[in-house]
C-alpha cells in the first residue's frame, strides 16, 4: 500500500475521528493519506475541472480506498447508500479498506459497503464509538463524558491495532461471514428497513423553542428532511434543543463529538 484515499461519510464526528486516526497510522508507516468528506466530494471534483487528459479514475490514483461509515439499525445510511449507487466505478481495480463505526453492534456491518462494490475487499474494520441517539432510549448511555473517554480509549486501540495489522498484511475482517450477516439481518436490519421509512417522516420541530437560527439546514448532509438520513446531527447540534426524531420530547443531553 502507498497511496490510501479515505471516503467517509460521519453524522455527529465518530467516524470521522476514526478515519482521522486510522489515517495517521498509515501515515506515520509511510503511506500517502487523502481524506475526503463524500458531502464534499463534488466540490473535490471541481479542482480538476480544468485539468486536461484525466480520466475520472486518474483524479483519485490511490491503490487502496478506505471507505467509511456509521450503522444504523445494522444498515448503510441513506447519503452512503446513494454514493456507492452514483459513483461505484470509482473502486474499480482498487483495493478496498471498509470501516464502520458503531455503538455496540452492527453484525455485518464492515462488509455491507463491500457487496455493493466489485473490488477486492482486503480488510472491515468495526469500531465502537460513542452513542449519539440523545432523544430516546438514555439508558444505553455512552455519551457523558467519562463514558466517551472510556470507550475512546478503546477505540484507539482497536484502531491502531487494525492498522498495524494492515500494515503486515495480517487479516482483518470483522462482520464477514454468514453469522454476522444473520445477526445483523435478523435481529436489527430487517425491522430498520420498516422503521426507517417511517422515522423519515417523523422529525419533529418544537416551534415554541425554534428561534429559526436554520443551523439545522445548514448542517444538513442531504438538504432535506424529507429524504433524511437519520445522522442525528440536526437534533444534536440545535443551539434550542428543539428537534427530536424518537421521542416527542427534547434532548436532554446532546451530542456534541468526540473531541
Amino acid at each position: 500500500m502507498k497511496k490510501l484515499l479515505a471516503l467517509y461519510f460521519s453524522g455527529t464526528g465518530n467516524t470521522a475521528y476514526a478515519v482521522a486516526r486510522f489515517c495517521s497510522r498509515l501515515s506515520e508507516a509511510g503511506v500517502e493519506c487523502k481524506i475526503v468528506n463524500i458531502e464534499n466530494f463534488s466540490q473535490e471534483e471541481k479542482k480538476f475541472e480544468n485539468t486536461k487528459n484525466f480520466s475520472r479514475e486518474e483524479k483519485f490514483d490511490a491503490d487502496t480506498i478506505l471507505f467509511a461509515y456509521p450503522i444504523y439499525g445494522s444498515a448503510l445510511p441513506r447519503i452512503v447508500k446513494n454514493f456507492l449507487a452514483q459513483n461505484s466505478e470509482l473502486f474499480a481495480k482498487k483495493n478496498l479498506i471498509t470501516l464502520a463505526t458503531q455503538y455496540k453492534f452492527s453484525g455485518d456491518g464492515g462488509a455491507l459497503a463491500a457487496r455493493k462494490i466489485k473490488c477486492a475487499h482486503i480488510a472491515a474494520i468495526h469500531v465502537n464509538m460513542p452513542n449519539n441517539v440523545t432523544d430516546i432510549f438514555s439508558f444505553l448511555g455512552g455519551n457523558s463524558r467519562a463514558e466517551i473517554n472510556f470507550i475512546l480509549e478503546k477505540a484507539n486501540k482497536k484502531i491502531d491495532n487494525c492498522a498495524q495489522k494492515i500494515l503486515n498484511g495480517e487479516p482483518v475482517f470483522d462482520g464477514i461471514g454468514f453469522f454476522s450477516w444473520a445477526a445483523g439481518f435478523f435481529l436489527q436490519r430487517f425491522y430498520f428497513f420498516f422503521i426507517e421509512k417511517f422515522l423519515r417522516d417523523k422529525i419533529k420541530i418544537s416551534h415554541e423553542l425554534c428561534n429559526n437560527c436554520k443551523k439545522c439546514e445548514k448542517n444538513c448532509p442531504m438538504s432535506d428532511m424529507k429524504n433524511c438520513t437519520l445522522c442525528y446531527r440536526c437534533i444534536n447540534f440545535c443551539p434550542q434543543k428543539a428537534i427530536s426524531l424518537m421521542s416527542k420530547n427534547k434532548p436532554k443531553i446532546q451530542f456534541g463529538g468526540v473531541k
